[in-house]
């Protein structure tokens, strides 16, 4: 699909910055932790309460000019669910709706990045149509339509628990104070980057 280029959470923030829905500050801080914890910037923005998943929605579909679709209302088909591999689309919370020859059409959790989606298009040799959905939605559809999601679930949460507690002992580290100076002056540096952007 032309445009999946687009697809990403410095556009997103861009987008957000102009219209002053989420504070710069707020944006920077979520764009760090998404480059050092690999956390996805739109999950950082609703589960911190910084703005609504139905706004953040709204916005990627009015910017990014793609259509919005509840995946609960669509049936996975049989054909899709044996051309996949199930925790490709876990890991970043698609739900796998439709294959139409090598067209996929997929739901994001509001927003899922350019990379991302450009690498399963290479994998599994389809082209991707994404649609807007709700991370709500999509965490429900995948947890009611595929067994092993709960579990997958579980185990990425421990995973984040534990990189949690490891970056907490560095932060209590001796000479972490230095560290922390240096990740200031990067905030700033991307703060100030962000406010430079010409609108578009």
């Amino acid at each position: 699909m032309k445009g999946l280029d687009k697809l990403t959470s410095m556009r997103l923030a861009e987008v957000l910055t102009q219209k002053g829905v989420v504070a710069a500050e707020v944006i920077t801080d979520a764009l760090y932790i998404q480059d050092k914890e690999g956390e996805p910037f739109v999950d950082i923005l609703v589960e911190a309460g910084h703005i609504a998943e139905w706004d953040l929605a709204r916005v990627v579909v009015e910017n990014f000019q793609l259509p919005f679709i509840l995946a609960g209302n669509y049936d996975i088909s049989q054909e899709t669910r044996a051309r996949i591999e199930d925790i490709d689309f876990f890991q970043h919370m698609l739900v796998p709706m439709g294959l139409f020859g090598d067209i996929l059409t997929v739901s994001m959790p509001v927003l899922v990045t350019a990379d991302v989606l450009m690498g399963l298009q290479k994998k599994y040799d389809v082209e991707i149509f994404p649609y807007v959905g709700l991370i709500s939605e999509n965490k429900k559809v995948l947890s009611d339509e595929f067994a092993d999601f709960k579990a997958w679930q579980k185990s990425a949460a421990e995973e984040r628990e534990r990189r949690a507690a490891a970056a907490k002992r560095a932060a209590n580290a001796p000479g972490a104070g230095e560290w922390a100076d240096l990740f200031d002056e990067a905030d700033q540096a991307v703060q100030s980057s962000i406010g430079r952007r010409p609108r578009r």
